[in-house]
């Protein structure tokens, strides 16, 4: 009954309560919002007063015509269709292997094989349920609050018949001095594993929440395209994460994230903090 009694009044504080409060139980300490310093103190604050842009750039749909404008359409996964529902006619013409996918917020996706090996109707209850849910209400990041749920299939890319590793670019911007550091996540569906690598591909000491890989990833032949392209983002951002993958020789854009593990990620060594918020500004 008071487990019950707390967690409901816990879903009723305001955002910037509600923020002060899970970074405390997560950090063990009072973030300080009005003047941030760490890193995560400084995603905190972004939940509760994102820029207008963020809403626009985390829909999963409508950030494809940024990135056609500012880099090409060549960069997008193919769309094999997008709407409110995933109607039996879409369901009837997708290829044996795809993606559903929602566009707003982070989990909603069902990767597909094997289309012979799932059921319209499995496949149709998976989408409403995404459909009726707002991912703001999971982490309280209010830029997501007004994305206009929308359910997207796309083309499932795959190497050697698995799942690419993800290429994750933090890209910090301080008064024009950008840098990068590059984060590999390593079979995110089973075991998975996590590295930082600097721009010149050197494993670096930080930890973001897992544990290394037993073998870092060999440098991709496409780096230098995909620190091009992050460069042309982060130019107008003061901090931003931005996600590739690499099939073959081809670079595909994944999405654009403006509160990395949404400011609940634990860095180590401690430093990094530190390190890291004093990259950007807001």
């Amino acid at each position: 009954m008071l487990n019950t009694l707390v967690r409901s009044i816990y879903r009723r504080l305001p955002d910037a309560l509600h923020h002060q409060v899970k970074y405390m139980m997560f950090f063990k300490k009072l973030p300080n919002l009005a003047q941030p310093t760490g890193f995560s103190e400084k995603i905190m604050r972004r939940k509760v007063y994102p820029r207008s842009i963020y809403t626009t750039l985390s829909d999963k749909y409508k950030v494809r015509e940024f990135i056609a404008g500012l880099w090409g359409e060549k960069y997008l996964v193919e769309l094999y269709a997008h709407g409110k529902e995933l109607s039996y006619d879409i369901f009837s013409k997708l290829p044996q292997a795809f993606v559903l996918k929602a566009n707003h917020g982070s989990g909603y996706n069902k990767l597909v094989f094997d289309k012979s090996q799932v059921s319209y109707a499995e496949l149709y209850d998976i989408s409403k349920q995404w459909m009726r849910s707002n991912f703001y209400h999971q982490s309280r990041e209010k830029h997501y609050r007004d994305i206009e749920p929308c359910i997207m299939v796309e083309r499932l890319l795959l190497e050697n018949g698995e799942v690419p590793k993800d290429f994750k670019i933090h890209c910090f911007n301080r008064n024009g001095e950008i840098r990068f550091f590059i984060q590999v996540d390593y079979q995110r569906h089973s075991a998975h594993h996590r590295d930082i690598f600097d721009v010149d591909w050197n494993r670096t000491e930080i930890r973001l929440d897992l544990p290394n890989a037993a073998i870092p990833a060999e440098r991709p032949s496409k780096l230098n395209e995909m620190l091009c392209l992050s460069r042309r983002v982060a130019e107008q951002f003061s901090y931003v994460r931005v996600d590739f993958y690499q099939v073959a020789e081809r670079v595909y854009f994944g999405e654009l994230t403006f509160t990395s593990g949404a400011g609940l990620c634990l860095l180590m060594p401690k430093s990094i903090e530190q390190e890291w918020g004093s990259y950007f500004t807001e």
